[in-house]
């Protein structure tokens, strides 16, 4: 496999020093993230999950809005987790933030149910996703919302490439259970960055 094949995987599981820089690549563009936030809202006192949260830019954004809360994230690179724990940091010590090495597979860790869950880049790592949305719909509180967001940066990827990806997370939202879907599109580069929200 070549370097540029190596360092590519890094973003679905960074780990040692190409990991590092891919996690430094990822906080460059907190758009998205920042974006996903703002659309879904969370009140000052919500219970939110993040999927993959990375280096934490949503985490960070999210603790700047959830501040009587509880934000919880998981994540299956412990390079991310030392990153987004150093970013975090202050909200970690405050009690708000938990971070934890969680694959999204797996069995959640987390008795009480969230009001509001997220992932941003990385639902397509996803092995079986209308599974993984089911097991993530468990831990949604009624009428609680999850919003799926997916910026595509592989090669030849177009507009077109981001109207797709966002038909497909609507097919297995639906699929999983969820309702109410809403799709929303943002003018980025190279491509469009798309985000559906819907409705536990």
């Amino acid at each position: 496999m070549g370097v540029l094949k190596k360092f590519l995987k890094q973003f679905k599981k960074p780990e040692g020093f190409f990991g590092r820089v891919a996690g430094y690549l990822m906080a460059k563009e907190p758009e998205k993230s920042d974006w996903t936030v703002s659309l879904l809202n969370p009140t000052d006192s919500a219970r939110v999950l993040e999927v993959g949260f990375g280096p934490g830019i949503a985490i960070e954004a999210l603790s700047q809005k959830v501040t009587e809360g509880y934000i919880a994230g998981i994540e299956i690179s412990e390079v991310m987790i030392k990153a987004a724990s150093k970013r975090n940091k202050e909200a970690i010590d405050k009690g708000i933030v938990d971070l934890r090495f969680v694959n999204v597979s797996d069995m959640l860790p987390f008795e009480e149910k969230f009001d509001y869950i997220l992932s941003v880049n990385n639902f397509m790592f996803w092995e079986n996703p209308i599974n993984t949305l089911m097991n993530l719909r468990e831990r949604l509180k009624p009428n609680g919302k999850i919003a799926i967001t997916i910026h595509p940066r592989a090669k030849g990827a177009t507009n077109e490439t981001t109207k797709k990806f966002g038909e497909k997370i609507i097919d297995c939202l639906k699929e999983a259970g969820y309702s109410e879907n809403q799709i929303h599109f943002k003018k980025m580069k190279p491509v469009d960055c798309v985000c559906v929200i819907a409705i536990n």
